[in-house]
């Protein structure tokens, strides 16, 4: 039995956001549960006490007017001796200990919608790979990673609330999948983190500011170190709006104030955050990248090295298949390339997809020899789809053992998607289908392609065969080709979950059109080819004598040794000495 990657469900979407609620509570509220943790005024602090922005409010005369706003923050080990910052501490202490239930409750339900519209947006919305299984996992252990990283620098460290790399993970999403997942997930990261700063409204839209604006910069995603860039320019957002909130949320913007704390300046704190966040994101993108379930570049640089040993046993065993898998890695890397898809990807996958023709070479017509009998001149026909189904099958099972990464096993199980294999399906009917099959027995045992890679190498496996019998091999003939094949599969819904736009469609017609044209390209022919043709005297080859040349040439080489005097070809005495010494050394 096949074996594909696991597509999450709605009811793996409400495990995985309980589970994610239930920890990012305990996070929130770690300090609460336990006492000792607790700020009291005139002893020393524990942890470090961050309070948003509160104004303080005097009655005179009946009138209750502001006087000023302070936003209270105590360091881990400072003693507490200002009267109204004693009040506001031992206020809040009060509130929150010892927890109450609803209090948790109201806060484990709002974790539990970030974490369920989150899941929700990576099933539903975020083209093919969100809603993988492994996907999902990973993307929520960095993200409780980046959460608990925030709570322990807010509690342990007395420095700028915004100095969190949120964009870090904004990026990390926006190289693995696209731009509206990362909105979403830096939306629910901000909102997150910002809940562990007592929900800090300013703090919150700086997080915004710094997760959002980086995705807009990045766009060749084979580059890592365009992260650096795109991190800058979201501390420099994130500063602004930092700025411009603290006019609305306060009432006033100090520059100067901001500048003489710089530790402690949420400002500055912003404007570090973009590089902090560039730096995070290139420096951990090797492990954010296996976290997601990926293959780094090195490994399918690795892969590629046509000496592999899989790839010389199919070269092999199955030669007629492994030219077939070299020419479509030429079309398929072309046309990744094209839409901005992972190109080297693509290569590897187009390398590996066919293994499983090894077991019965012979089956496939690529790999007879002119003139060989095909086996399944024997069978019936649902025999010989059932041998021609099991490659894809055999080939994930012999890729899996060989340790090849599940992103490039996942081209052996979707280059066929479910398609019915229509040939021996239109036999067994033909022959009225005296075994009662279905259609069903006729469908490979795959799954649809999931990434826009896996798809690309499905249309190039038809178009690459279906080139070859493109007489004479004209550009209009090539394009009628190759948009009959991608509307097929488009009929049969193959390229549903791929998220392949209209747009990469249409590039990728374009691109592989031209390719086909360029290799299958014209030549001059020959003169001894015309000359052949017409029955004419072929002419010498370049380079190498003619019979007549040869034969001429000995007879003047005999008539100049016979011309010679004896005297002039006997070797004189120090001529004999010198080639005796010679043989001697």
């Amino acid at each position: 039995m096949l074996r594909t990657r696991v597509i999450a469900g709605w009811t793996s979407s409400i495990v995985l956001a309980l589970v994610f609620a239930t920890l990012v509570t305990m996070f929130a509220r770690i300090e609460v549960f336990v006492e000792p943790l607790r700020v009291v005024p005139g002893e020393p602090a524990p942890v470090t006490l961050r309070l948003a922005p509160t104004r303080i409010h005097a009655t005179e005369d009946g009138q209750v007017r502001p006087i000023r706003m302070i936003a209270p923050r105590v360091a881990r080990g400072e003693i507490v001796e200002d009267p109204v910052t004693a009040a506001l501490v031992t206020s809040y202490e009060d509130a929150r200990r010892p927890p109450r239930a609803d209090e948790i409750i109201g806060l484990f339900a709002v974790y539990f919608f970030l974490g369920l519209l989150a899941a929700t947006w990576l099933r539903m919305l975020s083209p093919g790979r969100g809603a993988l299984m492994r996907t999902q996992l990973g993307l929520l252990g960095i993200t409780l990673l980046l959460v608990s990283y925030a709570k322990l620098y807010f509690l342990l460290t007395d420095a700028a609330t915004t100095l969190v790399p949120i964009g870090a993970l904004s990026l990390w999403v926006r190289v693995y999948l696209d731009r509206r997942t990362a909105f979403m997930i830096a939306l629910v990261a901000s909102c997150v983190v910002a809940s562990m700063a007592d929900f800090d409204p300013i703090a919150a839209v700086v997080f915004l500011a710094c997760g959002m604006s980086p995705v807009l910069l990045v766009r060749d995603r084979k580059k890592t170190w365009t992260m650096l860039p795109a991190g800058v320019a979201g501390g420099i957002a994130g500063a602004a709006l930092f700025a411009a909130a603290r006019v609305l949320f306060v009432g006033e913007f100090d520059l100067d104030a901001e500048l003489a704390q710089p530790l402690r300046s949420d400002f500055l704190g912003a404007l570090a955050s973009g590089p902090l966040a560039g730096i995070v994101a290139v420096g951990f993108h090797p492990l954010s990248w296996r976290a997601l379930g990926a293959v780094s570049r090195q490994r399918l640089l690795e892969l590629s090295d046509l000496d592999q040993p899989l790839l010389r046993k199919m070269a092999k065993e199955a030669p007629g298949s492994w030219e077939h898998a070299r020419a479509m890695a030429n079309l398929a890397e072309a046309a990744a390339n094209a839409i901005g898809g992972d190109a080297l990807l693509t290569r590897v996958g187009a390398y590996y997809h066919d293994l499983g023709k090894t077991i019965q070479p012979k089956l496939f017509v690529e790999n007879l020899t002119r003139g060989e009998q095909t086996p399944h001149a024997q069978y019936e026909p649902d025999v010989s789809a059932d041998a021609i189904m099991a490659h894809v099958v055999e080939g994930t099972n012999i890729l899996r053992r060989g340790g090849v990464p599940e992103p490039v096993v996942e081209f052996a199980y979707t280059h066929h998607g479910t398609s019915v294999i229509e040939f021996f399906w239109h036999k067994t009917l033909e022959a009225g289908n005296p075994k009662g099959r279905d259609e069903s027995f006729f469908r490979y045992p795959g799954m649809r392609p999931r990434t826009k890679e896996t798809a690309i190498l499905m249309l190039v496996d038809s178009i690459e065969a279906a080139s070859r019998t493109i007489d004479p091999p004209e550009r209009d003939k090539f394009e009628e080709m190759v948009q009959r094949i991608v509307f097929v599969k488009l009929r049969q819904g193959q390229l549903d979950e791929s998220g392949l736009t209209l747009a990469d469609l249409r590039t990728l017609t374009t691109q592989l059109v031209d390719t086909l044209c360029n290799v299958h390209h014209s030549r001059i022919r020959y003169p001894w080819q015309d000359r052949k043709d017409k029955g004419e005297k072929q002419l010498p080859i370049p380079g190498a004598a003619t019979e007549e040349e040869v034969v001429r040439a000995r007879a003047e080489a005999e008539e100049r040794e016979a011309d010679t005097p004896e005297s002039e070809t006997r070797p004189t005495d120090n001529a004999s000495e010198d080639h005796d010494d010679h043989d001697h050394h």
